[in-house]
């Protein structure tokens, strides 16, 4: 009886040892997914790191650390920054996706993230919140939290502050067609770096796929219609890419946090 008694305690104590799961802080979903790619990234990485979360949604990110969303709450700390988050969960969790890469594939994989967070995402805000087929989504879908008699004054401010974010950043100095030539640009070279293999870095689901399928995402799988869209159609392994991890990582049977 005491050996069992001692077993049970030290499996208890296990237990309690365990880290609690992790909460996710980000914006409200919208048409079933959440429409910042870099918290959808974030969200991506926890489900193929098999890391329990549960999902506290916030419209406040001037009250999170850095003013921004995603962060999560670990421990009694709240983190931010999609890739300072990883590093962390990488270093606490003891959980690392990319193991198994060479050190010119983490160079490579860093050099696409790069193109993902640094490019195509403001891309991705002008397709948004200046190209006027884009902003039609937005007007309508993004403010219906926000009382009516609010949501006008609520709708240009936040236009005005993307298109000057735009401006200070540089793509919105350029035309719409210098922006889609860009564009273009980018999704070819992602369709040629990706080429007949199922994920970016090969056979195996690394941190990188969790980056790109953020971003494709919310290009391909999104009712935003728009050129950037039909741009990113044409490119079939794109398109292929992004149907095997939503099927994967979100498909029927999968939990929801």
């Amino acid at each position: 009886m005491a050996v069992a008694t001692s077993e049970r305690i030290a499996e208890e104590a296990g237990r309690r040892s365990e880290p609690a799961p992790v909460v996710l802080v980000q914006f409200p979903r919208v048409w079933g997914r959440n429409p910042s790619p870099f918290a959808l990234k974030l969200e991506t990485w926890l489900r193929l790191a098999d890391i329990p979360f549960t999902i506290e949604e916030s419209l406040r990110p001037d009250r999170m650390p850095k003013g921004k969303l995603p962060c999560i709450r670990d421990g009694g700390r709240l983190i931010a920054d999609s890739s300072t988050i990883i590093a962390h969960l990488k270093a606490t969790r003891g959980i690392d996706p990319d193991a198994g890469l060479s050190a010119r594939q983490r160079a490579e994989a860093l050099i696409l993230q790069r193109l993902f967070e640094e490019h195509l995402y403001f891309v991705v805000v002008w397709a948004r919140w200046i190209d006027p087929e884009g902003w039609e989504t937005i007007a309508r879908d993004f403010f219906t939290r926000v009382p009516a008699p609010l949501r006008p004054a609520a709708r240009t401010i936040l236009r005005r502050r993307f298109a000057r974010m735009l401006r200070v950043q540089g793509l919105g100095r350029h035309d719409r067609d210098e922006i889609l030539a860009r564009a273009r640009e980018d999704l070819a070279a992602l369709s040629a770096r990706l080429g007949d293999r199922p994920f970016f870095m090969g056979e195996q689901l690394t941190t990188i796929d969790a980056v790109a399928f953020g971003f494709l995402a919310n290009i391909l799988l999104v009712p935003v219609e728009g050129e950037l869209k039909r741009l990113a159609q044409g490119f079939a392994n794109l398109v292929a890419f992004c149907e095997t991890m939503e099927a994967g990582i979100y498909g029927e049977g999968r939990a929801e946090p």
